[in-house]
């Protein structure tokens, strides 16, 4: 059996979307939608509260209220673009993991089943840790600097993570209730990854009393090209977030590959496109809500620079140092 949506229209006196009252018929737009593609193809900017009597006719704005401002950005970043790849995420799961071709990898399971895991090789073809083997500094240890490690590429949704409990820490899906997790807030803008020899914590506080996470430093790489699961690159450290997740700090450590185009022009937080240091700040809090979780707490909005992120990118290599020595990790 089909069902039938309620039409609903937009009203022109209180700017809202409401279904159809009769005797009022000339406050309301039908907006289509065709029409509504075709404005987010031109890219059309907000109306004014008062709508011209002669819309109908031009439809040279899209009025207040008939979507969020969030979600009009999107409807006219992707009807501006729609062959972009980094929307494929939206549409199907990917059948197969974007796995690097510059590294040493075995595979084992099925990708998209908890039995998928992705472990490294060193060159002789040994087993090694991504964790702990792979160096945290370039050779040389340049200033701002640091070595990332992918989990995941730039627009993938496959909650793909280090996994610490497992022998050698291969890369494996995340699931819930047995059950792989996939980012629902929508696709990833950035490259998601981890920094190897680090480590927050848990039983050291930070400034604002805050236990760490027990996991790697998580870091965003917001450069202009997707980067594989695995790739392991040099890259240069722009600031820093941090997220409170249920009373444990976890910071986000955001940087951009050092040899992207955009990064001979990126240094600190103010370099960075403000529009990316938004979207920045609202997937770090809103992408729990798509699970139905709580909205997450920065202790900033504002990014902190760069020594500061590599003051925490120190402090935690000493505490993975300490992990290490003592034998909890």
């Amino acid at each position: 059996k089909i069902l039938s949506f309620a039409k609903v229209v937009y009203d022109t006196k209180d700017n809202k979307m409401k279904p159809p009252v009769k005797s009022r018929k000339s406050d309301f737009l039908s907006i289509s939608g065709s029409t509504m593609r075709a404005l987010a193809k031109k890219g059309a900017p907000p109306c004014p509260d008062v709508i011209a009597s002669d819309w109908e006719e031009t439809k040279p704005c899209i009025p207040n209220g008939f979507m969020v401002e969030r979600g009009w950005k999107l409807m006219i970043e992707y009807y501006q673009n729609p062959t972009d790849q980094k929307w494929i995420g939206y549409s199907r799961m990917m059948s197969e993991p974007l796995i690097s071709t510059n590294g040493h990898f075995e595979k084992k399971g099925i990708f998209g089943k908890p039995s998928f895991e992705l472990y490294f090789k060193d060159a002789q073809g040994q087993t090694i840790s991504p964790w702990h083997d792979l160096s945290l500094y370039p050779e040389g240890e340049e200033a701002r600097t640091v070595n990332m490690m992918v989990e995941i590429p730039m627009g993938r949704m496959e909650k793909l993570e280090v996994n610490k409990e497992t022998p050698f820490n291969p890369i494996k899906q995340d699931t819930k209730k047995g059950m792989p997790r996939y980012y629902a807030y929508g696709v990833p803008f950035f490259n998601y990854g981890m920094l190897p020899q680090t480590w927050e914590d848990p039983d050291k506080k930070d400034s604002e009393g805050h236990m760490g996470d027990g996991d790697p430093l998580d870091v965003m790489e917001i450069g202009s090209k997707q980067l594989e699961t695995g790739t392991v690159v040099e890259v240069k450290v722009l600031g820093v977030y941090s997220m409170i997740d249920q009373g444990e700090v976890d910071y986000k450590i955001i940087v951009v590959n050092k040899d992207d185009p955009l990064a001979s022009s990126l240094r600190t937080p103010d370099d960075i496109d403000r529009t990316v240091r938004e979207r920045l700040v609202d997937w770090l809090k809103m992408y729990k809500t798509a699970e139905g979780k709580e909205v997450n707490e920065l202790t900033t909005d504002r990014m902190e620079g760069p020594l500061k992120a590599m003051s925490v990118i120190k402090e935690t290599n000493e505490y993975w140092r300490e992990g290490r020595r003592s034998r909890i990790i």
